[in-house]
């Protein structure tokens, strides 16, 4: 548990595996136990899917429970089966008796996914007031709430109040839980997003890459968070043609990173890579032409050599998800 709550999660993993066979066949509690945790690493390791049946699991062998259905509702949202996820949540509520604060937060996620922000915002702005007044001095629970307010206030189009909640949502986590966590990392990530709505293009790039930074060196790694990264900082950013592309070449560490970060955990072997290791080479080429001083020119030279090394291996990736019919990436494999 202490491995989790620090996303320790290689480390929490090897030590699960080597304690299911003994938690599952002692029975409970031991095995419901085994099952909500594993649960809660699965999630915090990208895999809702597996995260769903272990709850499901842990349904069918106690007592109807809220905490049991609110995990359920939450991992539903997070598969996007969000009808199914507020199932979950209203019979969390109709067995405790009322709406609890936990509720109103689970009930405007949901409706925020479903992009009905009208809705969404006055549950979560409830939420909220209600936790700050339950417990002001737990920054974790404030930090996610404002995260998730901010979140929909982006969506509305309401970039300054996102930008104001998500930047304290980002500070919260930098004096609780440290830059490291990728509850930090996902902080700068929405802030970023807001930013960039907001036209404040310089502040939503330093945060896109504080973002990155942290995305690319941990466990939980994946490729789809990186790639919605660069996507931001190459196509809703106006870096292009001016001088401010030089700013991509402070990728280049965190780029590298990322590629041995997602090599170690082979998740390099698909399209996924495929298609992120072209982008990083995009960035790394557009902040590498041939000029300024010696040293300027030789920095520059070794982004492009990783470029041409990150194409060469996202060429046969490309190439076989296009010839597989898993997704037309022709214009990618050209390169």
């Amino acid at each position: 548990v202490v491995y989790l709550k620090n996303y320790a999660l290689d480390k929490a993993d090897a030590l699960y595996a080597a304690l299911e066979p003994h938690c599952m066949s002692r029975g409970l509690p031991w095995d419901v136990k085994f099952l909500q945790d594993c649960a809660t690493l699965r999630c915090k390791q990208n895999r809702q899917a597996e995260a769903a049946v272990l709850l499901e699991e842990v349904a069918k062998r106690t007592p109807p429970h809220e905490a049991t259905l609110r995990n359920l509702g939450t991992v539903y949202n997070m598969l996007r089966e969000h009808d199914k996820a507020q199932g979950y949540f209203e019979a969390a509520a109709a067995l405790v008796g009322e709406t609890e604060k936990e509720d109103l937060w689970n009930f405007g996620i949901v409706q925020m996914h479903k992009k009905n922000y009208d809705e969404a915002a006055p549950l979560l702005e409830k939420a909220l007031d209600a936790f700050l007044q339950a417990d002001p001095d737990d920054d974790v629970t404030l930090a996610k709430l404002r995260d998730s307010l901010g979140m929909c206030y982006d969506g509305m189009g309401r970039f300054e109040d996102a930008i104001a909640q998500l930047a304290e949502a980002q500070q919260l986590y930098r004096r609780s839980i440290g830059t490291e966590s990728p509850l930090y990392g996902t902080a700068c990530e929405r802030l970023a997003k807001a930013l960039i709505h907001a036209g404040r293009f310089e502040e939503g790039f330093d945060a896109a890459i504080d973002a990155f930074t942290v995305i690319a060196m941990q466990d939980a790694v994946h490729p789809t968070p990186l790639f919605e990264l660069l996507g931001l900082m190459l196509e809703e950013m106006p870096l292009l043609g001016s001088e401010d592309v030089q700013k991509l070449a402070q990728l280049a560490r965190p780029i590298s990173a990322a590629v041995r970060n997602l090599h170690y955990r082979e998740l390099d072997k698909d399209a996924n890579a495929g298609v992120l290791y072209e982008r990083m080479a995009r960035a790394l080429v557009l902040c590498s032409s041939a000029s300024g001083s010696h040293e300027d020119q030789t920095a520059a030279a070794h982004r492009r050599a990783m470029a041409r090394a990150l194409l060469q291996q996202a060429a046969p990736l490309v190439s076989a998800a296009t010839a597989e019919g898993l997704a037309d990436l022709s214009h990618v494999s050209m390169l």
